[in-house]
């Protein structure tokens, strides 16, 4: 199985202060780069190929601007990081070392570095999962363990439900001061969702509910993630 880049949170106060000129540098950042035309497009060799030089011409950008429209902003402080396939091999180019602007020889040591990541994206037979990472508070330490998570949403004529096929929930949150809504403290639980459960989604929404907390609704669309 390929390991999962983690999640990285910014502090409240430094995501809802971020400027206009941040968030347009990311933009041009984003239109620079090779990237498909849909997030959960199928990982051929020119999606491949395209997530690797992504990833590399990026190496300086700070985590928000590389993830781009895959970091995305709830209510009350919440934070949503998506990991699509795409991503899930940009973010390891980002932190490769190799030029940032790649020529067809640094895009070859790229794919050999990164061998097992793309032999197992490129085989069909793989179960390909996409991970949505939640960063989020409440008001006990062991809140984040009661919050599920489902995908609605519709594409191609159709309605989805979907249930993650797996979880790591963070069964002990870690105390914050000051927190969003006065709440104490800081959670994040990872849902993997299967990537051929999704790719006929158009718009769609991440859900999280909880018997003792608020819900969490993140909104999305395929042709806008990576």
């Amino acid at each position: 199985m390929v390991s999962q880049p983690s999640v990285i949170t910014k502090p409240l106060a430094a995501i809802l202060c971020r400027s206009f000129s941040a968030v347009v540098a990311g933009l041009l950042l984003v239109a620079s780069a090779d990237v498909p035309a849909l997030a959960l497009a199928k990982m051929d060799t020119h999606t491949i190929n395209s997530a690797l030089v992504y990833g590399m011409k990026n190496q300086r950008a700070g985590l928000s601007d590389l993830l781009g429209p895959n970091w995305i902003e709830g209510s009350n402080g919440s934070l949503l990081n998506v990991y699509s396939p795409f991503m899930m091999l940009a973010a390891k180019a980002a932190k490769a070392g190799l030029s940032r602007k790649p020529s067809k020889s640094d895009l070859e040591k790229a794919r050999k570095r990164f061998g097992k990541d793309v032999a197992f994206y490129s085989d069909t037979k793989n179960r390909i999962q996409v991970k949505f990472a939640v960063s989020f508070y409440g008001d006990s330490p062991t809140f984040a363990k009661n919050y599920t998570a489902r995908i609605v949403g519709f594409g191609r004529g159709r309605e989805f439900d979907l249930k993650p096929a797996k979880q790591n929930l963070d069964l002990q949150a870690d105390p914050v001061s000051g927190g969003q809504s006065g709440a104490s403290y800081e959670a994040i639980n990872a849902y993997y969702f299967n990537f051929a459960d999704l790719v006929d989604l158009q718009e769609f929404k991440l859900v999280l509910e909880s018997p003792n907390g608020p819900p969490l609704e993140f909104s999305m669309k395929n042709d806008r993630l990576y």
